[in-house]
């Protein structure tokens, strides 16, 4: 099989991926924004600010980082982004890396390195991490960093703030929901606790997601690029090949005319 046959043959599987990806995240985005809308409407009300102390966070726990690079060819410019921004990570941090080309600078603020395809086949060593720290607030800040797709022509790093959540301030769309009274049975703790926790991997699922759309786009354009580049060096061998055997036409006929001339 030529090098061009087996470019093409990534440049459309790479097609396919960015689109079966991108169907995968809309699909946890709807469930997600159901959960933030719960979670937002408990953590904002005024009433239970006031009667309950929920999940409040310890300001001096460490920071959890989770890095989603990309173990694909061609991308290294998104493993190089995601390598970058671990270098100015706060002191305290821990880790969880996922990716075999993403390079720990501190080997030791690790708690769990996988490849994408070990986390494809079994995650439950990263959500067992973030339900524990979650439910024992062992982190004041945890954020998901990797490489997020928008569309064919827009991949950024993004650090995204998954705990505690982010204030979603949607004004006077919510002013009045935030003052409405709740009868709460049960441990609220809890129920909030178990939200947080199915929030959570439903943002790490679009994460992952949305960074595989984004290395299979990436990946796409280069071999994209790497085809034009082969067609034109496929065209420069032709167009030598032919002025060749023009040459050696000419050559022919230029012998065969000397040789008519002299005899």
């Amino acid at each position: 099989m030529s090098i061009k046959s087996v470019v093409k043959v990534m440049n459309f599987h790479s097609l396919l991926r960015v689109d079966k990806s991108r169907e995968k995240a809309k699909k946890y985005l709807a469930v997600e924004k159901v959960l933030t809308d719960m979670i937002d409407n408990i953590v904002n009300n005024r009433n239970i600010v006031l009667d309950y102390k929920t999940l409040r966070v310890k300001e001096d726990m460490p920071v959890l980082n989770i890095y989603l690079g990309s173990d694909m060819g061609f991308c290294a410019n998104l493993n190089t982004l995601v390598n970058r921004e671990m270098e100015t990570e706060e002191e305290n941090a821990r880790q969880i890396i996922i990716g075999r080309k993403i390079r720990p600078v501190y080997q030791e603020r690790i708690l769990l390195h996988l490849t994408r395809e070990e986390y494809e086949e079994n995650n439950s060593k990263v959500m067992k991490i973030l339900e524990d720290g979650i439910r024992g607030l062992e982190y004041s800040k945890i954020n998901i960093i990797y490489n997020h797709y928008y569309n064919s022509t827009q991949v950024e790093l993004q650090r995204k703030q998954i705990f505690p959540m982010v204030n979603t301030n949607r004004g006077e769309e919510k002013k009045d929901l935030y003052k409405e009274d709740f009868a709460c049975e049960g441990d609220i703790n809890k129920l909030l606790e178990d939200l947080m926790v199915l929030y959570m991997q439903y943002s790490m699922e679009i994460a992952s997601a949305t960074s595989s759309a984004a290395e299979n786009m990436t990946r796409q354009n280069v071999t994209t690029e790497s085809l034009h580049k082969i067609d034109e060096r496929e065209e420069v061998a032709q167009m030598q090949e032919r002025k060749a055997n023009k040459d050696k036409q000419f050559a022919k006929v230029l012998d065969n005319f000397t040789k008519i001339k002299h005899y």
